[in-house]
């Protein structure tokens, strides 16, 4: 499954993989499951624009009960040369790792999971963010997950005054 959105965008999200009931039906990275609509939720009251979405790895991996699990090594490096020319081709200004997995595939293994974390690599900004999915869990506030998300937009105003495009 590709990624979808804006191009050049702002702004690009990158999940771990599309989940068995949102993206791996519908073709489109977050959509049609409680991921999709929370972080649809989140864009939308953060009041972000030029956005696009993908995901790590481009098919849902499943334990042997048919359950989302996460993608093991292979699966990532087989994966790894369309992520990165989806990104080449989107431009973001500011990557959302959207979870460890994700932000270990694109900050690097050497770099700490801190959801708020930030580093830059070639001119682009890499944020660290729960994935939807676990604030849907109740494993981390909503009303702190719209602040990280506000905090975002301020991020991508800021990206844009320092860092000229072309």
């Amino acid at each position: 499954m590709p990624g979808h959105g804006a191009i050049p965008a702002a702004i690009a999200f990158v999940g771990i993989a599309p989940g068995r009931f949102g993206g791996d039906r519908t073709g489109i990275p977050f959509s049609g499951d409680r991921s999709g609509e929370m972080l649809r939720r989140m864009i939308r009251e953060a009041g972000l624009k030029r956005v696009f979405i993908t995901n790590v790895v481009r098919c849902n991996p499943r334990d042997r009960a048919g359950r989302n699990r996460d993608p093991g090594a292979v699966e990532i490096a087989n994966c790894r040369d369309h992520l990165r020319a989806e990104l080449a081709v989107a431009r973001p200004r500011v990557v959302v790792c959207l979870g460890r997995i994700a932000w270990r595939e694109l900050a690097g293994r050497e770099v700490a999971f801190s959801p708020g974390g930030r580093i830059e690599l070639g001119g682009v900004r890499y944020l660290a963010m729960y994935h939807p999915g676990y604030v849907i869990r109740g494993a981390y506030s909503i009303r702190e997950y719209a602040r990280d998300f506000a905090r975002l937009a301020q991020l991508a105003i800021d990206s844009v005054a320092v860092t000229p495009r072309s």
